[in-house]
C-alpha cells in the first residue's frame, strides 16, 4: 500500500474531520490551514484524503478490527473462550450481558468512515485529474462506506442512514433510524458503484487498497447476507475465473504470516507496518497514532510476550477432530488444525515430531505457563485417543519466529503482519452457499471441494442441498475459527431460538442468557442521548 495509505496528512485529516461544517470564518482563506473550498483541487489532495477513509477501520486497537475492542467484540460466538478477569467488556459481551452503555461499541468509528467517505464523494468531482483516475478514486470510496454500513446493518440492523457529509445533513445530528432492509440496499448499491469503477489489479505501491474484486466479493457476501441467492451466486462465480486470479494458497500457513502477506488467496487485508506512526496514541485515530498489528499479544499463550486473554472453544476442537483424514495421509487431522491451534501432536497420534516455538518452547511448557489464568475458568475440552485434550490459540500468533516473546507488541518487529479481511476461501464457501440454495449441487460440490481438498480431507459426496448445508456450516466453522465470522454465520442460518440451542449444545459461555435481541448489538447510549430521533432497535427496548 502506498505510503499515503499508511500515513495520512494532517491536512486531509483536518477537512474529513470537519465535515464539510458551514461556519462564516469559512468564507475567508486562512492561509496556514486548507479549508474545504480551496483544497480539492489537485489529484494529490484527494490521494492524501483517501486514507483517512482507511483509517477508522485499521486501528491496531480500537476500532472494529482493533484487537483490543472490535476483535474481542466480534469474536463473541462459540468458537472461542475468553478467559475470565479480562476486561469486562469483553465479558459482557461474550455472556450477553451486555447494554446499550457497554464500553468499546465500535457505532461511532464506523460513522466517522461513513461522514469521511460522504465528504470525499462530495468534493472529489471538482477536483482536477483524469476521469478514469477520479472514477477509481469514487469507486474506492462507495466501497468503504458500503462496507461500514456492511457492519453497521450485520451488527446493528435499523441505523440512520447519512448519505451527506454531516455539515450538508439537513437533519444534523438527529436523524432516525433506517429498517435494516433499506441499509442493505445502500451496501448492495455502493458495492456496485465500487464494482463498476475500480481496477483488477494495482501497481506493487497500492498494493491493500481495495480492488475490484474485493467490490465483487462483498457485493456477493451482501446478496447471501440478504439472501439473494441466484445474483450472489452470479457475482461470486466470475470470482472463480479470468480476469481474476485469485486461489487457496497450498499451505494453510501462508494466510497467517508475516513473510507471505498479500498472497493468491488474499481478497483484501490490512496492511499494518509498524515503520509508521511511531509508538504513541495506541487505538487512537490520528496521523502519528501506531500502525502495527498487535492482536498476537492479545491471543498468543503466556510466556511468549502476549497477555493470553482467549483459547479456543470446546466445540470447534471437536468438529476439527470428528473427521480424521484418509490412512497414509501425513497428519492424522484436517490440515488447518496444525494452523489454529498449538498442541502436543504425540498425545494424539504418532509418527509426526512434537512442535517447539518462541524459542523452542515445547507445548508442555506452554501449557503449564498457562495454568495461572486456566485456573479461572477454561473449556473442557474433548478426549482425543483416551487422551484429555489441550489446544491454545495459534492462528494470529507470530508462531512462525521461533523467537523468544516474539508475540509482544512492545517490539516494532513484531508488528509487521497483515489481518486477512476477505480470503478467497470465503468467496468459495459463499459460492457454495448460494449454489446450495440455489438447487445447483454440482457448482456447491465444486466449490465445497476445494476448501476439503486444501485441508486434506477425503473426497465426499452430497445427497441433497440440506445434507450440502450441513457441510458448508461446519466447513466455514473451522474454516474461519477467530477470524470473526462465526457469530454472524449462526445468525444467517439459524432463528434466535435455533442459534441459542446451538451456543447451549456447544457450551458457550452465556449461553443461557442469550435471547433473541442478542442477535444484534444495541445503539449506545452515547448515540441515544444525543440523537433526539433515533430509537433504540425494536428488540432492545
Amino acid at each position: 500500500m502506498k505510503s499515503s495509505i499508511k500515513k495520512y496528512t494532517t491536512a486531509a485529516a483536518f477537512l474529513l474531520l470537519l465535515g464539510s461544517c458551514k461556519s462564516d470564518f469559512l468564507d475567508r482563506v486562512n492561509p496556514n490551514l486548507p479549508v474545504e473550498e480551496t483544497y480539492w483541487a489537485l489529484e494529490s489532495d484527494a490521494q492524501a484524503a483517501m486514507p483517512t477513509i482507511y483509517s477508522p477501520i485499521r486501528s491496531q486497537m480500537s476500532g472494529y478490527y482493533g484487537a483490543y475492542g472490535g476483535y474481542q467484540t466480534m469474536n463473541r460466538a462459540d468458537d472461542m473462550w475468553f478467559l475470565t478477569g479480562e476486561e469486562p467488556f469483553t465479558w459482557e459481551y461474550v455472556n450477553f450481558l451486555n447494554s446499550p452503555g457497554t464500553a468499546e461499541s465500535d457505532f461511532g468509528s464506523l460513522y466517522t468512515g461513513i461522514n469521511r467517505a460522504n465528504v470525499f464523494l462530495k468534493n472529489v468531482p471538482r477536483v482536477s485529474m483524469d476521469e478514469g483516475r477520479k472514477n477509481e478514486l469514487i469507486g474506492e470510496a462507495s466501497f468503504l462506506r458500503g462496507m461500514y454500513y456492511f457492519l453497521l446493518a450485520a451488527n446493528y440492523g435499523d441505523v440512520p442512514l447519512r448519505l451527506l457529509p454531516a455539515g450538508d445533513d439537513p437533519d444534523g445530528v438527529n436523524k432516525a433510524s433506517s429498517p435494516e432492509a433499506d441499509v442493505w440496499k445502500q451496501v448492495i448499491a455502493d458495492f456496485k458503484v465500487a464494482k463498476n469503477y475500480l481496477p483488477v489489479t494495482r501497481p506493487a505501491a497500492e498494493a491493500g487498497r481495495v480492488t475490484k474484486g474485493a467490490a465483487v466479493a462483498y457485493l456477493g457476501k451482501a446478496l447471501v447476507y440478504t439472501k439473494q441467492y441466484s445474483e450472489a451466486e452470479t457475482e461470486l462465480k466470475a470470482l472463480l475465473s479470468a480476469p481474476y486470479t485469485y486461489d487457496l494458497v497450498a499451505d494453510f500457513d501462508d494466510n497467517f504470516k508475516e513473510t507471505t502477506k498479500l498472497n493468491k488467496e488474499s481478497v483484501w487485508e490490512l496492511v499494518y507496518d509498524s515503520r509508521f506512526g511511531g509508538d504513541g496514541n495506541w487505538g487512537v485515530d490520528c496521523a502519528s497514532c501506531a500502525m502495527g498489528f498487535v492482536l498476537p499479544n492479545f491471543a498468543g499463550p503466556d510466556g511468549t510476550g502476549a497477555w493470553f486473554k482467549l483459547m479456543p472453544g470446546a466445540a470447534v476442537v471437536r468438529d476439527f477432530t470428528s473427521e480424521e483424514r484418509p490412512i497414509g495421509a501425513d497428519t492424522k487431522f484436517d490440515k488447518r488444525m496444525y494452523t489454529s491451534f498449538f498442541w502436543k501432536y504425540s498425545d494424539y497420534e504418532t509418527g509426526l515430531t512434537d512442535g517447539a516455538w518462541f524459542g523452542n518452547l515445547s507445548f508442555d511448557k506452554l501449557w503449564d505457563n498457562a495454568s495461572a489464568k486456566r485456573q479461572r475458568g477454561e473449556p473442557v475440552f474433548p478426549t482425543v485417543n483416551g487422551k484429555q485434550g489441550r489446544f491454545l490459540i495459534k492462528k494470529y500468533t507470530n508462531f512462525y519466529k521461533n523467537v523468544a516473546g516474539a508475540n509482544s507488541m512492545y517490539d516494532a518487529s513484531n508488528r509487521n503482519n497483515n489481518l486477512r479481511v476477505f480470503r478467497f476461501a470465503e468467496v468459495l464457501l459463499l459460492h457454495a452457499e448460494a449454489c446450495a440454495k440455489n438447487g445447483n449441487l454440482g457448482g456447491a460440490t465444486s466449490s465445497l471441494k476445494r476448501i476439503r481438498d486444501r485441508a486434506g480431507l477425503a473426497n465426499k459426496t452430497w445427497a441433497n442441498a440440506d445434507a450440502l448445508m450441513k457441510e458448508i456450516i461446519k466447513q466455514n466453522e473451522l474454516e474461519f475459527f477467530f477470524e470473526g465470522h462465526r457469530f454472524f454465520d449462526l445468525k444467517r442460518w439459524y432463528t434466535p431460538t435455533e442459534m441459542k440451542q446451538v451456543f447451549v449444545d456447544n457450551k458457550k459461555q452465556g449461553a443461557n442468557n442469550f435471547q433473541p435481541k442478542h442477535y444484534y448489538l444495541p445503539i449506545p447510549e452515547g448515540e441515544i442521548n444525543t440523537n433526539t430521533k433515533i430509537q433504540q432497535h425494536p428488540l432492545w427496548r
